[in-house]
Formats: structure tokens, sequence, C-alpha cells
């Protein structure tokens, strides 16, 4: 993207720029640089103009990448703005807002906050990218001739017998916006060379072109040429050729301006549902690369983005899916180079057909699809286009998102388009697009194979491509592949899952992924230890190889791969349900058994609820010592359960979504992962938790006692709220075995609905407890705690809707396994 040229001057904006955090500290850093925290920042530095410079040519701030929102001041003066994080843009600068000298200053605003409807990308869910905000990319000014080549587009076909390549170049004509009308150039021709990139021979040159002027603007210049012989692109051969495109004014004969691209010649086609380039099939060995790493965010550097591709190409890689939003432009040219296709799709995940179908949501995402595919169209090493990645293509209305971007994609590109998907069946957008690009990671081989020759049979008509395939591990795990997690686990699983995917004549599959990268939000369904962290790499975010890397070499290039050892697989049942609970059982027993009070306190107020509560307030029968062992043992219990449900279900994409949405704030979520990953801890802490609450609950009774014109006392509020609770003492043993049932499937509903009830009931007891304390009339008191309750849930759900959109997503999740099921 604006390769360098005799015409034009590049004025380097990277380097030291000072900044300022809103509502926070200032200090300087290098741009390009990413942040990693949500929020605005300010960033300034100062840059020189000679004084031949400013009357000789116009200026354009070309900055490739900023994320998310950006505003552009020069000397004070705004000069635009963009909205998106992942595409490259240019902002005009008028010459009268600069001076002459180093006293130019530069001021970008930068804002990464997303939102949950009106951004592309939304706020991430789990298992997305990380929002790093900042000027990600280079940044320069643009210094052109008043009158410039703006835009080129290159097209190219190639004949059957491969001897023939034609050459369609277009050209677009800028001019200065301020330019007057002596300054305006009034007869000028374009004349186009074509160059070997590496040895630099002429293959072809037009004649010079007259360029037309209609009222204020220069006619768009067309032309075509021919190379003989051409040198083809492929990932065995990457040849490339460099296209100039002069402007020459008429009357002196002098060439004012030069515009250079690099570009490659390869016939594409899709026959009988097949990828062919230059008339052979091709099986897409590809790889996953996600814009990450430790050192630098996503603010990677050109040297470590070439590492990243010569790790790739080592083993093998023919292609690079850029999975969720486009890639810094270099990589597109490392691509070019090294001979490796790019599937590139722009920022639309996980995304419900509400939200797609908005016409606001809509305008961005096309805004994003046009910027992607006119900076990258020239690019010989793209293949597809994706306009986006498991967003709810089961509904009809996805189609009113789909549809037009397709259209648009068309009229900019004629290369295939794709969207990544998890439905094998009942897709309603699959027509709109020229590739099936499935994600699918099921460990179980029959089934997989299974699967795609299903996928393949019904979908013989067009390309197969597996668009993410899998295995998580953990760090340092080297039990063997019968530990699902170990570092041989996901070298088998590669090994065998590409294996057959070359063996049911699918087009090619995406390895998931080369490098480790950081979530933008902490997920239950990590196992790396980090819940931040994505470990599904054959590298490791610092890029050391696993095991896996000589996996793929071995799958990708069909070679035999070294014997792994099955090693075993640990226990997933926690012991710590059963001892807990055992430990809980035989204290309670213990106690029932050495204390009649406590015996006859248990008994009566579960066998007659009315005059255990009025012997209460009578302050009779019960202690504080019993009730607080009442209390904790049933928080105990609750304790086990929900620890049992969180642990049985950490690997469920649409649980740890839901937890999201629910728990607001990414450091209180973390904090519940972390528990519910460790159940030892995870049991005291939500014990703790749990009779707080209680505690906390007969608090608010002893306060709002008043009310009712009764004065009671602390004690009266305790005891009535702990011994509310009996009947939960059944989840002591429930919770010994309720990891066991959450296994059969069909025991899940009946055990959470029994929970349920069982909440129902000790909240009818509370209430009733309540009335016979306070001495009110029961229904009054029944009826006021249901309206609290409901009055509750309304406001959290109401709260949780508007700063989440929570309804949307939750509706989004249960349409995703209802289609799922199907």
């Amino acid at each position: 993207m604006f390769l360098d040229s005799p015409t034009r001057k590049r004025i380097d904006l990277a380097g030291l720029w000072t900044y300022t955090i809103e509502g926070g500290n200032a200090g300087s850093v290098r741009i390009p640089s990413a942040y990693d925290f949500v929020g605005a920042v300010t960033f300034r530095r100062q840059f020189e103009i000679e004084a031949s410079d400013l009357g000789k040519y116009q200026f354009q701030l070309v900055m490739f990448g900023t994320n998310y929102n950006c505003n552009v001041r020069v000397n004070d003066d705004f000069v635009g703005n963009h909205v998106g994080g992942y595409t490259s843009f240019t902002i005009p600068v008028p010459t009268n807002v600069l001076q002459v000298g180093k006293e130019n200053i530069i001021q970008v605003s930068i804002e990464n906050r997303l939102d949950a409807t009106k951004t592309v990308p939304l706020r991430s869910q789990v298992w997305g990218w990380r929002n790093y905000g900042g000027i990600l990319r280079d940044v320069f000014l643009l210094a052109t001739p008043k009158t410039y080549v703006s835009d080129v587009v290159i097209s190219t076909s190639v004949n059957e017998a491969l001897s023939l390549a034609k050459v369609f170049v277009t050209a677009a004509i800028g001019e200065e916006a301020s330019a007057t009308p002596d300054s305006i150039r009034t007869s000028m021709q374009a004349q186009i060379e074509v160059f070997e990139k590496l040895s630099g021979t002429l293959v072809a040159t037009s004649s010079p072109v007259s360029i037309a002027r209609r009222a204020k603007e220069w006619d768009t210049v067309r032309t075509e040429l021919s190379i003989n012989s051409p040198r083809l692109w492929s990932p065995e051969s990457p040849d490339l050729y460099v296209l100039k495109v002069h402007l020459i004014d008429a009357a002196t004969g002098q060439r004012f301006d030069e515009f250079d691209e690099i570009f490659g010649v390869r016939r594409v086609d899709i026959s009988q549902g097949r990828i062919l380039l230059n008339g052979k099939r091709v099986l897409l060995k590809g790889m996953i690369w996600m814009e990450d790493h430790p050192a630098y965010g996503s603010a990677l550097t050109y040297q470590q983005m070439e590492k990243d591709v010569a790790l790739m190409k080592a083993v093998g890689t023919n292609a690079i899916r850029f999975s969720h939003h486009p890639p810094h432009p270099y990589m597109l040219s490392l691509c070019d180079q090294y001979g490796l296709f790019a599937l590139e799709e722009i920022p639309v995940k996980d995304v419900p057909a509400s939200i797609l179908t908005h016409e606001n949501y809509l305008e961005l995402a096309s805004i994003t699809l046009r910027e992607m595919v006119t900076r990258d169209r020239n690019h010989p090493s793209v293949l597809a286009w994706g306009l986006g990645d498991e967003f709810e293509t089961w509904t009809a209305d996805a189609r009113s998102y789909v549809e037009p971007l397709a259209k648009l994609a068309r009229t900019l590109d004629d290369r295939p388009l794709y969207y990544g998907t998890r439905l094998r069946t009942g897709d309603m957008c699959a027509d709109l697009v020229d590739l099936t690009a499935l994600s699918l990671s099921t460990r179980d081989i029959k089934e997989f194979r299974k699967q795609l020759e299903q996928l393949r049979s019904a979908h013989a008509d067009r390309p197969l491509i597996i668009a993410k395939m899998g295995s998580e591990v953990q760090t340092n795990n080297r039990n063997g592949y019968s530990d699902p997690l170990s570092y041989e686990a996901q070298a088998r699983f590669i090994l065998q899952h590409f294996d057959i995917v070359r063996s049911t004549d699918c087009d090619g599959a995406f390895i998931w992924s080369f490098n480790d990268w950081k979530g933008d939000r902490p997920a239950l369904t990590v196992n790396s230890g980090d819940p931040w962290m994505h470990t599904l790499g054959i590298v490791t975010y610092d890029r050391e190889k696993r095991l896996a890397y000589g996996a793929v070499r071995s799958a990708f290039n069909a070679d035999k791969f070294v014997a792994l050892p099955i090693g075993s697989r640990p226990s997933s049942t926690p012991i710590v349900y059963v001892l807990t609970g055992l430990v809980i059982l035989i204290g309670l027993a213990y106690l029932y058994n050495a204390s009649r009070r406590f015996r006859e306190g248990l008994n009566r107020s579960l066998v007659n609820s009315y005059n255990f509560f009025a012997d209460v307030r009578d302050q009779r029968i019960v202690t504080i010592f019993h009730s607080t062992i009442l209390g904790l043992a049933v928080s105990a219990g609750a304790a086990i359960v929900t620890s049992s449900f969180l642990f049985h279900f950490r690997h469920s994409i649409a649980l740890d979504n839901l937890l999201s949405y629910i728990l607001v704030t990414d450091r209180l979520k973390e904090i519940v992962v972390e528990l519910a990953l460790n159940p030892k801890l995870f049991i005291p802490v939500f014990t703790g938790v749990l009779f707080l609450k209680l505690l906390a609950l007969s608090i608010l009774l002893w306060l709002i006692a008043p009310v009712f014109r009764t004065r009671i006392y602390p004690f009266h509020a305790y005891a009535v709220t702990m011994w509310s609770t009996p009947p939960l003492l059944i989840l002591v043993p429930l919770g010994m075995i309720f990891f066991r049932i959450l296994d059969s499937p069909v025991y899940v509903l009946p055990s959470i609905v029994l929970i349920l009830v069982l909440l129902l009931w000790v909240f009818i007891r509370w209430l009733k407890g309540v009335a016979i304390i306070l001495d009110s009339y029961p229904l009054k008191v029944y009826a006021l705690g249901f309206v609290c309750v409901i009055g509750l849930f309304v406001g959290i759900f109401l709260y949780l809707d508007y700063t989440q959109s929570a309804s949307v997503y939750v509706n989004f999740l249960y349409r995703d396994l209802v289609s799922q099921v199907q």
C-alpha cells in the first residue's frame, strides 16, 4: 500500500509520541504500539514540512490501523476521523493547515471502547480477540503531486493454455481540493508499464493514453496490457510483477507522478465444486493466525510478522486465514512473497440476527468490507473475502445482512465469498456465498469422518473448507494423548483430522491456530490456567514450538510422525465434593444425636414450622450456635452443588457467555472462573459468600421490621433466616453425587427443577417466619415478598439488558443451542 515512488515523498510519523490518558497519566511512547486497557488516549508529536514541499505537493495522512474511534487534528485544526480498528485509511490534510518548519503538531485521539450492539466489531464474547487500543500500525504523511494517481485496480485473466495473460488496469486521478484554476493542469496522459519484480525486466507497456477532464474531475484511466508466457503466481512459485502508472504532462512530455503497485498473475477457478489454481486442484493446508504477541500486543513489528510467516511456511502451510479481522497490510505482502493464500474477513463474529439487520450496523459492516476489499484486492494471495464468522445464519433475517454485503463485495472484486459457520444443516444464507467454510472440531474420529462425508455430499457443487479445527492444551502437559489437554493429544488431533480432510475429498482445512493469543473476556472454557489466554497454538504466545508444530509438518506433507505415547488420563471427578459432603453429614449427624435441642429444633422446623417460628418469636428452642451451624451447613451444600455444576459444564461456551452477561465486570468473572476451576477453593469461598448473604438477609429483616410497626431483636431475624433453610440440607448429599448426575443429560433438567423447587420452598418458609415474628397478616407478607423478589429480578434484567443487551444475546445463545441440536 503506497509503495515508494520517485515523484512522491513519505514523511514517516513513527517514533516517539507523547500521550495523555483521559483522566489519567501522561508520558511518551513509541508508535506504532498498543495499549491494553479500555479508554481514551490522546497522542501528539511534532513533524517538519520543508518550504519547497508545501508549494509542490498535496498531503494525505495515511494510517494503516487505529483502534477504534480515531479523531485527527493538525495544528489544532480538525482534519478527519475514522471508525474501525483494522482497516487502513487516508485523510487529506489541507496545505493551509500546515506550516513551514518543525512547528507542525499532529494530535490523534483514540478511544477503543466497544458496544454490545453498535460497533464493528461488537464488544467481544468469550473466545474473541484482545481489544487493544492505540495507533497500532504505520502512520505517515504522503506527499503527492497536486494532480496524482489516487488509486489503481488491477485484474488479470489467463488463457486456458496459460500462455497469455491479460492485465486490466483502472487508475483513478485525484486532485488537490483547494487547487486554484491557474494551478490545474489542462491536459495530461497516462502510461503504464509492467516489470518482473525479481529481475526488473520490462514485460509490457502501454502507449500514452490521453485523459479527458469533465467538469471538475478527470476521467478514470482504463487500459489493457498483455504478457506473453507469464510467470504465474502459486504457493510453490510466488512470482510477482510491478506495475507503474505514470502521469505525463501532455505539453512538455514530463512524467510528474508515478504510482507503483505489486501484483501477481494467476488463474483461480471454481469448477465442479473444486478450487483450481492455474488449472490444478488446490488442497488448502491452512493456519489461522492471530495478530497478537506478548511484547507488542497487536502492533507486531515487520520483523516479527515475517518470522511468523516463515514459521508457517516451513511446515508446508499454503494458506492463512486472518480470522476475525483484516491484518496489517504487510502480512498480505508477505503472503504474496512467500506464496500463501489469504482468506481475509471483516470483524463480524457471534452476532445475533437482530443486530445484523439493524441499519446502522449494516452500514458499519459495509464500510469495513469496502475498506478491506479496496485496500487488498490487488494482492494475488487473497483467495476469498469473508463476511464474518459464526454469526446467526440459521434465521431468514440473516439474509438481510449477507445479501447486501455479498452484492457490495462482488461490485468491488470478483473473488469468491465465504463466512465461517458451525452449522452443518439449516443454514439460511449458504446460497449467497461461494465457499462452505465450516468450523468443526469434533474429537471423535468416526463422527468427524461421518460429518465430513455428509457435508461433502450435501455441498458437492461448491468447495468445502474446514474453516477452524483445533485442540487446546495445558501448558507443559506431557501426559500422553489419552489426556485431551496434553501436547501429544494436540499433535494426534491434527494428524488424524487432517488425514480425514484429505481422504474425504475436502478442499482443505485451517488449523486453529498458529499461535496462542489473549482474549478480551475472561473465559471459563479455557484450560491454560489463565482465563485470558487461549492455548490452541502450535507455537506458544512467545512463539516457542510445541509438539504439534512437527505434527502439522507431517500432516501437511503426508509424512509419518513419531509414535506418540498414550500416557494416562487423570480423573475428571474432584474427590473434594464427596469428602466435603461426608464431613458435613458426619458433623450434622453428630450434632443431631448429641444435642436434643438441635434435634428437636430441626424436626419441628420441618414438621410444624408455624409453632416453631412462634417459639422463635418468644425466644425459645434455638441458640445462635445452632443457627450458625445450620446456616453454614446449608451454605456449604449449596456451594458444593454450584461448584459441581460449574466444573462439570466448564467446557460449555453457552454457560461461559451467560456468565459474562450476568457478572457484568471482567474482574468479577475472572474471580469466579478462577474459583470454578479450583473446587477446593471454590467451596469454602462460596460457602462464606452464601452465609454472608443469609446474614445480610437477616439484617435487612431487622431493619424493615419498624415498617410493620413491630420491634424485633436481631436474634429473631437471624434465627428465622437460618431456620428457614433446613430443606436445603438435601443439597449436601446431592452435592456429593451431583457431578456424576450431570453426566446423564436426562437427569440434568429434573435436578435443576428440584433445586429451584427447594429454593422456592425455603423462600416461602422464610416469608412465613417473617409474618409470624412481625405478627403481620401472612398474605400481606407473601405478596410484598414476591413483589420485591420479582422487582429485584426485573431490575437486574433491565440493567443487564440496558448495559449489555442481555436479552438479545440470551435469545441468541438459546437459538444457537437449538440449531445445533436440530
